[in-house]
């Protein structure tokens, strides 16, 4: 599905789910390379930005987190940059992208507002409402991070097993995507400035930096995660070694009565105190003295 939007000599041109009929419109409206077109059609793994003198050509991935299996998948984005034309394309739907430009179609005043000076601004734009999406999505990891933290120091550490390894997961996943943008969005800087002029620079600079931002706040998070793993891991192994700890002082103070409890029950023709008055009340005398002096004796060693 192809849908255009024109103003002050700017043309925006999305292009969803391109196929050939597609590329054939723009083989015959641009003078576009048949790499640049192939590109449009076959998914790739490479992110990047080339310069052909009267376009731009750069490929950037968008992280798509899928609410069904809570899980991120990336999604290609193609953008081709004329002087005066602005061309993407997308299997799928990117959903900043589809918000930016339905708001710029639907409002004369949006688009007066956003493509009134040049296609390099334009592209700011666009650029800049997927980046603040990817980091509003940085931001929820960011809010689960400090739940699992809470929730660890409540003392919910094996409840947190789980949302720890969901989280890291999260996180694997956007780093795998967003990382290897850097190099684009530096080379964007570069050829943006060659192509458009200085008068450019400042936002492109600004994309940089806000790029920058995010990734350094997803490093952040890895880094915060880990170590929340690694404290969960070690208050559940502190609480493992106090439960094995009691059970084995318990199991040692219960081992002489045990002792003496079998001694007393064999079937022998003489036993001390046996056949006595007192017997039993005296060897249950023994036994609970037997465990009172090792349960002080434990709590003296600060065992119990």
């Amino acid at each position: 599905m192809r849908q255009t939007v024109t103003c002050n000599n700017i043309t925006w041109i999305d292009i969803k789910s391109p196929n050939d009929k597609d590329v054939e419109f723009l083989r015959n409206s641009f003078n576009f390379h048949d790499f640049v077109l192939e590109e449009l059609i076959k998914p790739s793994h490479r992110q990047k930005v080339e310069n052909y003198d009267d376009y731009l050509f750069m490929m950037l991935y968008y992280p798509v987190f899928h609410k069904a299996s809570k899980e991120v998948s990336e999604q290609e984005l193609d953008i081709i940059i004329t002087r005066s034309h602005l061309i993407t394309a997308h299997y799928q739907g990117i959903s900043p992208l589809d918000s930016f430009f339905r708001e710029i179609n639907s409002k004369n005043q949006t688009k007066e507002k956003y493509m009134s000076e040049t296609v390099g601004h334009l592209l700011f734009y666009a650029i800049h409402k997927i980046l603040e999406d990817i980091s509003a999505k940085i931001t929820a990891i960011e809010k689960q991070v400090r739940y699992i933290e809470k929730e660890i120091f409540k003392g919910g550490e094996k409840e947190m097993v789980f949302e720890i390894s969901r989280a890291k997961r999260d996180i694997i996943d956007y780093r795998r995507i967003v990382g290897p943008q850097t190099s684009a969005i530096e080379s964007l800087q570069i050829e943006g400035v060659k192509f458009f002029g200085e008068t450019l620079a400042p936002h492109l600079a600004d994309l940089r930096g806000s790029f920058g931002i995010l990734w350094n706040n997803l490093q952040d998070q890895r880094e915060t995660l880990q170590a929340l793993g690694e404290t969960n891991e070690s208050l559940l192994s502190t609480k493992t070694n106090e439960v094995i700890k009691i059970l084995t002082v318990f199991s040692v103070i219960f081992l002489p009565i045990t002792l003496l409890a079998n001694i007393f029950g064999m079937n022998l023709e003489y036993l001390p105190l046996s056949k006595t008055p007192i017997d039993f009340w005296t060897v249950l005398g023994v036994m609970a003295l037997i465990a009172i002096i090792m349960v002080i004796y434990f709590k003296r060693q600060k065992w119990l």
